[in-house]
């Protein structure tokens, strides 16, 4: 037995053919419509007017498509150099931060070991008890201090690491941003575009009928369009009806 999910999509799919059915009609409709009214001499003008109109608007829609992808492929490189130089940098800084590491461990260990030999050099003249322990704390002292050096340098470099990490995340989630957010705004302008396109030619549309319905030879040819527009108009009605008739019929054979 079908899932309601089947029979949803099923009843979607039949709805779909119903409605491309009704929209090719009414397109052969009006083509043999205005085949007829353009063979008249006296809508000649009105055509003109209205097919003049259409390209105006279709010259609008591909001026802001085109000036929208100049954005979007500016953005994009913008996107792109900025994430190259925030690479560069962060790799720069990161270089630097280990380099002082480095150097900060030298001065520590050899700050340590002159104060060790220092220290061995003050312990000459004392006794040897006292030598022995100032030596052992001198080396206890350097021991220690060479650790230090030793645990600095660590904690700079994995520091400086995290901050790389950061920095390259930080600049790779940017560039997704950037571009994300170009995307969005080009297809934005893609939209407005077609519904601009398609006031106006809604506009010429309602213009070339009010023109036409002017002209005596052309208004026996505009009643025979609106009633082929009326019966397409019935006929997908009554189909509609019935789909969704069969589809509560569907479901209720499922309740059951």
């Amino acid at each position: 037995m079908p899932t309601l999910q089947d029979l949803t999509l099923a009843h979607s799919r039949r709805l779909s053919a119903v409605y491309r059915t009704r929209d090719v009609r009414l397109a052969e409709a009006q083509a043999s419509r205005d085949l007829q009214l353009r063979a008249l001499d006296a809508a000649a003008r009105a055509y003109q007017k209205y097919d003049d109109e259409l390209a105006a608007a279709r010259e609008k829609q591909l001026a802001t498509e085109a000036k929208a992808e100049a954005v979007r492929t500016s953005t994009l490189m913008t996107a792109v150099d900025q994430r190259a130089d925030a690479l560069e940098d962060a790799q720069m800084t990161r270089r630097a931060a280990d380099v002082e590491a480095v150097k900060q461990k030298r001065r520590l260990e050899d700050a340590a070991e002159a104060k060790y030999l220092a220290a061995l050099s003050g312990s000459r003249d004392m006794p040897d008890t006292a030598r022995s322990k100032a030596l052992q704390d001198a080396d206890r002292a350097r021991r220690l201090e060479l650790d230090l050096a030793k645990r600095t340098h660590d904690e700079a470099l994995t520091s400086s690491q995290q901050r790389y990490r950061t920095s390259v995340d930080d600049a790779v989630i940017g560039e997704r941003r950037s571009g994300r957010d170009g995307e969005r705004a080009y297809l934005e302008a893609l939209r407005l575009g077609e519904a601009a396109a398609r006031s106006a030619k809604t506009a010429a549309d309602q213009s070339l009928l009010a023109a036409l319905s002017a002209i005596e030879e052309a208004r026996a040819i505009l009643r025979s369009w609106r009633t082929q527009v009326s019966v397409i108009a019935s006929e997908t009605a009554k189909a509609e009806k019935e789909e969704f008739s069969r589809f509560r019929g569907e479901l209720q054979k499922i309740k059951v």
